[in-house]
């Protein structure tokens, strides 16, 4: 069985496919052109959900006997910086009402550089160097007619120095709970077997068993 991933990012692809051994990753645009949805959810979940189900409504009809869709939604949550950014991740630097959120949907996604250095001002601005944070990973999966979901969480802490040139998003400054160095200085398989991303592929793995 072949699974359509809704991501271009052939990293995520490799990575699903080494706990997903006995399927294939298709990325989307393998068959069809891109396309952007409107992540209007409020939670990770329901960000997922919508994304599999445009990744659905845009496919063929016939393929979909053939074929499960796949896609995920990720971010981090910053104890002290009031739980952001959350599902807005991805765009952090560049939100500055957080309560506006039709002006947050319009948004490009920022670079990772710009969302880091955004975290660290906001913690040195109330003088801190840390603080407790979990990363949250929802997988959402359409396969005979029917949407499953899963989630996988990595609790850790964000500092504000930089460190590490194995990972992206907020790897350089994420330190995962018993350990001393942040997700961006792990190995690929020490990050890919602790990972918040890899909990909820393997819950999803488990059950489409």
């Amino acid at each position: 069985m072949e699974i359509i991933l809704f991501s271009s990012n052939k990293h995520k692809a490799n990575e699903i496919e080494n706990i997903f051994s006995n399927y294939k990753i298709r990325l989307y645009t393998d068959f069809i052109e891109p396309f952007d949805v409107f992540e209007n959810g409020n939670n990770f979940k329901e960000n997922a959900l919508l994304k599999v189900e445009s990744l659905k409504n845009e496919l063929d009809s016939n393929m979909l006997k053939n074929y499960i869709l796949m896609a995920e939604d990720s971010g981090i949550c910053i104890e002290k910086l009031d739980n952001k950014p959350g599902i807005y991740s991805a765009r952090y630097a560049k939100i500055k009402d957080f309560s506006d959120k039709e002006s947050i949907l319009i948004l490009e996604d920022c670079k990772d550089s710009e969302n880091l250095q955004r975290v660290i001002s906001e913690l040195e601005s109330k003088n801190l160097k840390s603080s407790p944070a979990i990363f949250i990973s929802c997988v959402a999966v359409y396969k005979n007619d029917r949407f499953l979901s899963t989630h996988g969480f990595l609790s850790g802490e964000v500092v504000t120095k930089i460190s590490g040139e194995n990972g992206f998003g907020y790897d350089p400054i994420f330190i995962p709970k018993g350990f001393e160095k942040t997700l961006a200085s792990l190995s690929q398989k020490q990050k890919d077997s602790i990972s918040h991303r890899f909990r909820a592929l393997e819950l999803m793995r488990l059950l489409l068993k």
